[in-house]
């Protein structure tokens, strides 16, 4: 939606706040020598990815993309886990850290939405979180047995935080969760997991945000 600029920002988590799975994935099989170039894995794969477009548009949930993706790596007699292999403390994106970090300096206001973030980090993860303080509200929509892009997760967030739709800016990967916040009169933000610098520059601009903040590990 067009309008004012919004004075709360909504993330999704997987694939802004840390790479999405298939990216970390194909920098380990270039350095294992996997067969991943001819491999569909995201859209920062060496081929196109049907099934990751499928659920970039709502017809596949991202467990099924991830078990077609397992399916993948047994079919090439590959061993990994892409939950539980990884370092993910590594594999979070300094640039959105920074920002999340002004704006929680910032009379600005933020919260999570996550679909997913229990299938990654286990249950009722956001107790010990460590970030949790940065923000003014934590949705898994485990605890609410609604998910996006259902119009029942976006206004249960807005209504943590006692906002209005039109306040508000969400911001997600998956582009069918973008156009769910529009339905219920949000603003939204397609992040570009390809270009994860200019979908920074580019919330930050809409934010009214002057010059970026220097990042930290």
């Amino acid at each position: 939606m067009s309008g004012g600029t919004p004075t709360v920002v909504v993330w999704d988590m997987g694939g802004i706040f840390r790479r999405y799975f298939t990216e970390v994935l194909l920098d380990v099989g270039r350095d294992l020598g996997w067969p991943v170039g001819r491999m569909p894995l995201g859209p920062t794969g060496e081929v196109p990815d049907a099934d990751y477009a499928a659920m970039d548009a709502g017809e596949l949930a991202e467990r099924e993309y991830l078990a077609r993706i397992l399916g993948l790596l047994h079919d090439e007699e590959i061993d990994y886990d892409p939950k539980h292999d990884p370092d993910w403390k590594q594999e979070e994106r300094p640039e959105v850290w920074a920002l999340i970090r002004e704006i929680h300096a910032s009379p600005l206001r933020q919260a999570v939405l996550t679909n997913d973030a229990t299938a990654w980090l286990g249950e009722r993860w956001w107790e010990t979180w460590p970030h949790r303080d940065l923000f003014d509200a934590v949705v898994d929509v485990e605890t609410i047995g609604v998910r996006k892009p259902a119009p029942e997760a976006f206004r249960h967030v807005l209504g943590v935080l006692g906002v209005q739709a039109a306040d508000a800016v969400f911001v997600d990967d998956m582009r069918v969760n973008c156009h769910g916040a529009e339905e219920v009169g949000m603003h939204s933000h397609w992040f570009d997991i390809r270009d994860p610098r200019g979908s920074v520059d580019m919330l930050r601009a809409r934010l009214g945000l002057g010059d970026a903040a220097e990042e930290t590990p």
